[in-house]
């Protein structure tokens, strides 16, 4: 007797396990706390901002009081009500060129979801996604465990992802896939970037939507760490979201690009799942994404909740403007520490975490400690994909602090690591004072 087999698609699914899934039974088994298990994993590799995690459980607290339309079902793309507060959010903090209407937005139960209804909306199966590295770990099963979209990495040294000169790199993989007869349907940006903390300068997303252009591609713009801007100076480049610019056309037909957004980073709401797509020049992709939403609902009791939080303009202010403040303060403490340790890193301006890249003698100090080198090769050392899982496995396990590893991001050097510095401050300093012990000391 035989059992029958699995799709295609669910077959090649069990492959796409992001490396970084590896940590979370090793951190869900010993995690860190300050009272039950200080000795515990400090988690400093999810983008979660608990900065503002008291203002937000007191607030939630008092709005929470289930009524009988909780018990029903919900409108799956979002009640007028919630897109309404959506709508309103943008057009406060957004400064659209045109003010964007409920009529605009989709709800989703998180972006993650919103990824792949667009992926399933602009690609057709084996069509690839274009995506600039380092990105965003989870991008590739996001939009081909089940659209089986191909998201394609489109590789470039690191002091190129800001310039304009980076566009050479997106030409030569259009030219690879032409000659295989394979197509390009998508190219997807952050900004502010995941996980460089930086926002695209003017010239290079007009660089990308004329690339885009030349070769008839959608583009999609995932902001979902525009609330999350916590360096305005003079010398920084400025964040401005897409739904700023009154001249778009001039580069690019507006139907072909989709803008996301959503409570998990911006909000420190990462648990309550809900996403949203923009879309205010393309209302037949909006219909499509509204055939998906069934699958992608959310509890009535959330949409309603979420719904009167937004409409309290006096205190998201006051949340945005206290979030933008701890992660500045965080942020310097993460950056003082790399530089007294001679640690590289990209400095940024927005989101909570900082790239940065441990310097050659922490890899080999680990090495060595693990008993795979002696003192004598350790002048040796260089970085390595196969190094750079030795010491992220090793910081999680013997020192107790995760961040996640560069690989996880498609990055092309060993020895980068994504830090998560929006924890609590006493958090974030004894994470610090491990890593100096782990990898110095």
């Amino acid at each position: 007797m035989h059992a029958p087999e699995l799709s295609t698609g669910a077959l090649a699914s069990l492959n796409k396990e992001p490396i970084i899934f590896k940590a979370f039974s090793w951190i869900g088994k010993n995690p860190y706390s300050k009272d039950t298990n200080p000795q515990g994993i400090i988690n400093a590799g999810i983008a979660a901002n608990k900065t503002i995690t008291p203002m937000l459980v007191d607030k939630l607290n008092s709005l929470t009081k289930v009524i009988d339309s909780d018990l029903e079902y919900n409108s799956p793309q979002g009640g007028p009500e919630l897109r309404s507060e959506i709508a309103n959010m943008f057009n406060r903090h957004f400064n659209p060129a045109a003010p964007v209407i409920p009529d605009d937005v989709v709800v989703t139960n998180g972006c993650t979801t919103g990824i792949e209804m667009l992926a399933f909306a602009t690609c057709d199966s084996g069509d690839r996604i274009l995506i600039p590295t380092p990105c965003y770990a989870a991008l590739d099963s996001d939009m081909s465990a089940r659209a089986q979209a191909r998201a394609t990495m489109v590789e470039m040294p690191l002091d190129e992802t800001m310039s304009v000169s980076q566009i050479t790199y997106f030409e030569r993989v259009i030219a690879e896939l032409k000659a295989r007869d394979e197509r390009a349907k998508v190219l997807f940006l952050m900004s502010p970037h995941n996980p460089l903390g930086v926002s695209y300068p003017k010239p290079v997303l007009r660089a990308f939507f004329e690339f885009a252009s030349r070769h008839n591609l959608f583009v999609v713009i995932d902001e979902i760490y525009a609330l999350s801007v916590f360096d305005r100076s003079a010398d920084a480049t400025p964040f401005e979201s897409v739904l700023s610019w009154p001249d778009l056309d001039t580069y690019i037909d507006p139907s072909a690009v989709i803008v996301m957004h959503g409570l998990s980073k911006d909000f420190g709401l990462n648990g309550f799942r809900m996403g949203w797509i923009l879309s205010p020049w393309n209302k037949q992709l909006l219909k499509a994404l509204h055939s998906y939403s069934p699958f992608g609902y959310r509890p009535a009791y959330t949409d309603r909740m979420i719904t009167n939080l937004l409409s309290d303009h006096e205190f998201i202010d006051s949340l945005l403007v206290t979030s933008q403040q701890r992660l500045a303060e965080n942020y310097k403490l993460a950056a003082d520490f790399c530089t007294s340790h001679g640690i590289e890193f990209v400095p940024c301006t927005a989101g909570h975490f900082i790239w940065l890249r441990l310097p050659v003698r922490a890899c080999a100090k680990t090495l060595q400690a693990l008993g795979r080198i002696t003192a004598a090769e350790a002048p040796k050392v260089k970085w390595s994909m196969y190094n750079e899982l030795v010491v992220w496995e090793n910081l999680i396990c013997n020192e107790h602090v995760y961040m996640p590893p560069g690989q996880a991001f498609s990055s092309i050097e060993g020895g980068w690591f994504r830090f998560t510095f929006s924890i609590s401050k006493p958090e974030l300093q004894l994470a610090l004072d491990r890593l100096s012990r782990g990898c110095f000391l």
